[in-house]
């Protein structure tokens, strides 16, 4: 039975042995691709029994097409694949390409922002969450037309937009794409509420350059002396565990670390003994982190993997407090596994917390149902969710919590890393 880590090194080699001879861009390499990812999926896929055994790699004409038909239908939708450049750009670097903004659909099929990245020319325009976004290049923004309209994902290319901002006023202003160095914090505050000072953190990207950020924002919290603290992860779809295991620290490794935090378990191959990769990961401490009798967290169906892993993971030490709708139910995690020109992404493992909880493919259930209120900008008191936290801050009831069952449509621009950025 072979390490994890020599099954990487064996592709690895495979795949520049077979670079000496081909062209990468040839049928002959994609379909050589397809079968290393069908030898791989066979090894550790966390459901490799139910990996389809009559498929021809030759019959698809991209890896990512081919993983999709590998893919167990019943739970896995998720595992994907991703050109090298794709991966690096994203989970080493932290950059995209594009204006650096999401939109979604508010309950009156307005397309609204629904976050902008700090430090991006669209922010430093004004920007904000909640503006409408009503043309482009004069053109009315429809469903259909969305996904068209932003044009090529190059440097320089540039857009005019008309918005309405959160006053009610059009805004007209010409942007143009550039590269973007993603700042996972999108904002954070000390809210002062009834006397009380809360902390109110919105998260977007579990990608390693996030742990400054979080750094900074926590340092800022434990200097003010936060009596409460919330963590609004709404629209974050994951990415790294290690910046999970860094955010853990900083909620509760002042006074659990040490202790079991996240359980892995593979396939029956992975599990293996004497080399099984089942693994237990604990708490990291942290003498200088916070120390909170509760937590509370915003989630939505667009809250996913890494985001429900600390929301379930801190669970057992600390009580915990969702907000919001049911998030998105992803309590699996993948591997990246390079293939020649590409990083395959195929689900691998799942996870629970201390208490051994997990399986949460129907999301993780609220305890203050509440819509996610598109309309308003970070740290808005009125805005529906985070009213629902501060109503219960003061009074210990959420009066004002409701759910309509609407949360805004997050409109997507169909690229490969749709699940992790949304942004255009």
């Amino acid at each position: 039975m072979k390490t994890f880590k020599s099954l990487i090194f064996l592709f690895i080699l495979s795949s520049v042995i077979f670079s000496c001879n081909k062209d990468k861009n040839d049928n002959a390499h994609v379909e050589y691709v397809n079968s290393q990812i069908y030898d791989m999926m066979k090894q550790v896929y966390l459901w490799n029994d139910y990996i389809p055994y009559n498929l021809d790699p030759a019959d698809y004409s991209t890896p990512a097409k081919f993983m999709e038909a590998l893919r167990y239908k019943q739970y896995d939708h998720w595992s994907t694949v991703l050109t090298e450049e794709e991966y690096n750009s994203y989970f080493t670097e932290g950059q995209m390409i594009g204006h650096g903004f999401m939109v979604g659909l508010d309950a009156d099929n307005n397309f609204r922002i629904a976050f902008v990245y700090n430090n991006t020319q669209a922010q430093q325009e004004g920007v904000r969450r909640g503006w409408i976004l009503s043309k482009v290049n004069n053109k009315t923004v429809t469903v259909d037309n969305f996904s068209t309209l932003f044009g090529a994902d190059k440097v320089g290319v540039t857009n005019n937009f008309t918005f309405i901002d959160n006053g009610g006023q059009q805004v007209t202003l010409s942007l143009a794409k550039e590269e973007i160095n993603l700042t996972p914090v999108l904002h954070s505050e000390v809210i002062n509420r009834s006397g009380k000072k809360i902390g109110y953190i919105v998260f977007q990207d579990f990608i390693e350059t996030a742990n400054q950020e979080l750094d900074t924002a926590f340092t800022t919290f434990k200097n003010a002396g936060i009596d409460e603290l919330v963590v609004d992860m709404r629209y974050n779809g994951g990415g790294a565990v290690t910046v999970a295991e860094h955010l853990a620290g900083w909620l509760i490794g002042k006074n659990e670390g040490g202790q079991p935090f996240i359980y892995y378990e593979h396939n029956a191959i992975l599990s293996k003994a004497p080399y099984s990769m089942d693994t237990m990961y604990t708490v990291p401490a942290k003498a200088d982190g916070l120390d909170m009798s509760r937590i509370f967290f915003i989630g939505t169906s667009n809250t996913a993997s890494a985001s429900e892993l600390i929301i379930n993971g801190v669970k057992p030490f600390i009580t915990t407090v969702l907000a919001g709708s049911p998030t998105h139910g992803k309590p699996v995690g993948m591997y990246a596994i390079p293939i020649e020109d590409y990083f395959t992404l195929p689900v691998c493992f799942k996870y629970s917390n201390k208490n051994h909880e997990g399986n949460f493919y129907n999301g993780l259930t609220p305890d203050l149902p509440a819509d996610d209120d598109i309309t308003k900008d970070w740290g808005n008191p009125e805005e529906t969710s985070l009213k629902a936290i501060l109503d219960y801050i003061d009074n210990g009831t959420a009066k004002s919590t409701k759910s309509t069952g609407f949360g805004p449509r997050i409109l997507e621009s169909h690229k490969p890393l749709g699940q992790f950025l949304r942004a255009i």
